[in-house]
């Protein structure tokens, strides 16, 4: 059986590096990465995805049958440079959906639970897409719609490679007391868990936009107790209760891809963070 040709954009990147080293474990792909500066490995092609001539020579050069897009500016980011935010998340989503069309790749986008406010909490996929800040409203204009290819809506929690923004990641590096907020809720699923979304979206040809979630919801004060369990010198964590939001996301009913409770993801990715990857912070 001939192996699928897969491009990870953005490899390096806290989705990115977990979606490689867990594909690397599978048998039908053969992977290709692009990064923006450091290389992942070897293979690694150093591209800058605003040069969509360089981005056009990448599709030349990788023939890829499928296309994972990792790449997106942050909330920090997009407030601090909103142009670069509108690129990244608005418009070059649709530059891989044209490239990927001429070679006849298909393109799994992520998106984000940010494409919602977060006034009412437990959306659906057709419901309106209501955020107000820059972030949200341009991952909600780069979510690709069409018959082919596929975007899959969530929010992930996971391990990065360098120095990141990611609740996690911060989380673990913190040695001094942190508030963890009670009335703020969490709907998403781990970088690994996501790996295996992905993996699902490609073996079922699945088209059109799928929320990966298993349809229940964690405040950021349980979720930050549950990174404690698994971090060397335990942090602690003070109740916050002036602030309140839920982005929490409706399971699928399209997609029969069966997400585990939090506590199972946490424990999965603990043993597959020991088993594969060495990062700047020890989880027990």
């Amino acid at each position: 059986m001939e192996k699928k040709r897969i491009l990870i954009i953005g490899a390096t990147g806290m989705l990115g590096h977990m979606v490689h080293k867990y594909f690397e474990g599978l048998e039908n792909y053969e992977l290709f990465n692009s990064v923006y500066r450091n290389p992942l490995n070897d293979k690694s092609i150093v591209c800058n995805v605003k040069d969509q001539n360089a981005v056009k020579k990448l599709f030349e050069q990788t023939k890829p049958d499928v296309v994972i897009n990792c790449v997106g500016a942050l909330v920090q980011e997009s407030q601090n440079n909103p142009a670069s935010a509108i690129y990244l998340n608005a418009l070059f989503p649709y530059v891989l959906r044209d490239l990927s069309n001429i070679c006849g790749a298909k393109l799994i986008h992520i998106s984000t639970d940010c494409v919602f406010s977060g006034i009412k909490g437990a959306y659906g996929e057709d419901d309106f897409r209501d955020s107000d800040d820059v972030y949200g409203r341009s991952k909600a204009l780069g979510e690709i719609l069409d018959a082919f290819h596929c975007t899959l809506r969530t929010s992930i929690i996971g391990p990065e490679l360098k120095d990141g923004t990611g609740l996690f990641h911060w989380f673990m590096k913190q040695e001094g007391e942190v508030k963890g907020y009670t009335h703020a809720f969490w709907g998403g699923v781990t970088t690994l868990e996501l790996a295996k979304a992905i993996e699902k979206a490609i073996k079922y040809e699945l088209n059109g936009v799928f929320q990966v979630t298993n349809g229940s919801k964690i405040s950021k004060f349980d979720l930050l107790s549950l990174f404690n369990q698994y971090k060397v010198n335990p942090t602690r964590i003070v109740p916050f209760e002036n602030y309140t939001v839920d982005k929490s996301l409706k399971k699928s009913n399209k997609f029969d891809f069966e997400v585990p409770n939090f506590d199972i993801q946490m424990k999965e990715l603990q043993d597959f963070i020991k088993k594969s990857i060495s990062y700047s912070y020890h989880i027990k």
